[in-house]
This record gives structure tokens, sequence and C-alpha cells, in this order.
């Protein structure tokens, strides 16, 4: 995994993180809207069926930029907030098992609570969610896929790993002094909106004048 970075340039590099963890968020919108649109084979509330999340049939690897939000909502989304040594716990357990490798292991998903996803709505890895009920993936989630695949490569220059969630968690969930520190992707991009929408309002506002808002 990527190595820590000095103090020297770390402000463009947070910046290029939070650019990073918006367009992966933005690539979710497309694929809860599909669950919308379709809703023969899921659940209700959209989630996945908790069979598949378990060790009998769960294969989940995700990215370094998918640990890395996903670490992030664990440390500022009050929901969230206090129930990372659940994770942490259940993440060990699965250690204890599975191979520091990127190939494919079974294991169950220490993001599995109560039947449900934790991070559904605001951190949820890309293939967890374009996956369809059949196992396979539409147009729209392929291009999740790939655009997934480019943020990793843009960021990291290339090198980056792809491995079974309990893996990539350990690393980043308790590593606080790097990239995991910060606001989520979905946080980032709601605030975001605000600003633009500010500006818009700004922009219309007529005691504005006609001159460039300020």
């Amino acid at each position: 995994m990527p190595r820590k970075r000095g103090s020297r340039g770390s402000t463009s590099r947070s910046q290029l993180i939070e650019e990073t963890l918006i367009s992966l968020d933005r690539s979710r919108g497309p694929l809860f809207l599909e669950k919308d649109a379709t809703a023969e084979g899921y659940r209700p509330d959209g989630q996945r069926d908790p069979v598949r999340c378990r060790r009998g049939e769960n294969k989940m690897r995700i990215s370094e930029v998918e640990a890395i939000d996903i670490a992030r909502a664990f440390s500022e989304k009050p929901h969230l907030k206090g129930k990372e040594g659940e994770v942490l716990q259940r993440v060990g357990r699965s250690l204890s098992f599975i191979g520091d490798t990127s190939r494919p292991q079974r294991f169950d998903c220490p993001l599995l609570e109560d039947g449900k996803c934790m991070v559904h709505r605001i951190a949820k890895p890309i293939e967890c969610l374009a996956e369809l009920p059949d196992g396979s993936f539409s147009a729209e989630g392929r291009r999740s896929l790939e655009r997934r695949d480019q943020l990793n490569g843009d960021l990291f220059a290339g090198r980056w790993e792809f491995k079974a969630i309990p893996l990539m968690l350990a690393h980043y969930m308790m590593d606080r002094e790097g990239p995991a520190n910060g606001k989520s992707g979905s946080t980032l991009r709601k605030e975001q909106k605000r600003n633009q929408s500010r500006r818009s309002t700004r922009s219309h506002d007529p005691r504005q004048g006609s001159g460039p808002v300020r």
C-alpha cells in the first residue's frame, strides 16, 4: 500500500483525495437510481441479501479509495461513531483465517450489522452496489466499476491494491494519521452541493447588481 507522505505537498494531496472521494460518491448515484427503478430481486430498503455478505458466499474485495472512504465515514458520521471498535473486532476475526493476498477469499463482511450494511447510503463499495441479484452487472454498473478503477489509478499513480474488505479496513481504519483522516465522500459532496447552491442564489440576487458576485 502507498507510503505516507510528508508535509510537503500535503495540502494539494489532501485536496486530490477529497476530489477523488467526491467523484467516487458521485459514481454511486446512478446505481441507487437503478435499484430504485428495478425493485425485482431487491429488498425494499435496497440492501443486499445478508446471506451474500456472509462467509458462505462473500468474497467481496475493495479498492484503496473505497477503504479510505469507509474509514472516514466511521470517524465522522454521527450514527457510526463508537462502532469502529466493533467493526475492527470482526475484521480481526476474519484476519485470523484469510491471507494477505489480492485473490478472492471467503469471509463474513465486517460491515454487516443486524442484516444490514452499515455504510449502505454513505460509503458502500461500488461492486456491492453494482452487483445485480443474479450476480451480473448492468452497463451502468460496469461504468461505475471502471470509474472506481480509474480514480484509484489516478490517485495512486497506478500502484493501488484490491483486496478482501477486512484486509483493506485493517490498514486504513487503524491509520488515523494517513489519508483516512478527514470527511467521507458523501459529506464532501453534500457540502459541495450546498456551496454551489449558495453561489447560484447569490448570482441571481437582484441586490447584487449586474456585476460579478464577490
